[in-house]
């Protein structure tokens, strides 16, 4: 597996050098992004890291949601469930936890916007599978529910 630094080194030197030909090195970078990656604690590098596959991942989307829709939503989804991941990290740092959910509401957002403009019906579908499960997950993190700041002795509302 490919270390934090070099993976940086890495997709640092793609965006200096990218052009429009290069949509195949950066799926293998997105794809080969090392798992100390996200978290449980986050440093400088690891947060541009995060920063950086997650562009990473909406450039590839953008860019083959046309030609290459199905493996373009798959894009969606993989970022989706590595935020999902972070979130649900017992240990992670609470900005991680933070980011990773206001992501990953814009990019529920962006696959349902994605599945509504689609012709087949299959994508309705998806748009409906997609919209349980993101209430069921956000449901089960109680992460738009009020919060208790002092040991449950108050709710603030």
């Amino acid at each position: 597996m490919i270390q934090l630094e070099s993976w940086v080194e890495e997709i640092s030197h793609w965006y200096q050098n990218r052009k429009h030909d290069q949509d195949e090195s950066l799926r293998n970078l997105i794809l080969s992004v090392p798992d100390s990656v996200w978290g449980p604690k986050v440093t400088d590098l690891q947060s541009k890291a995060i920063a950086c596959w997650l562009d990473g991942c909406l450039r590839v989307f953008h860019g083959l949601r046309y030609k290459e829709p199905v493996t373009a939503y798959q894009y969606l989804q993989l970022a989706s469930g590595k935020l999902q991941a972070s979130a649900i990290q017992p240990i992670a740092d609470i900005e991680l936890k933070d980011w990773s959910m206001k992501r990953l509401q814009h990019l529920t957002v962006l696959a349902l916007e994605f599945c509504n403009q689609q012709q087949q019906s299959r994508w309705e579908e998806e748009s409906d599978k997609l919209i349980e499960s993101h209430v069921q997950f956000m449901a089960a993190l109680g992460w738009n529910e009020p919060r208790k700041h002092d040991q449950g002795s108050a709710t603030f509302h």
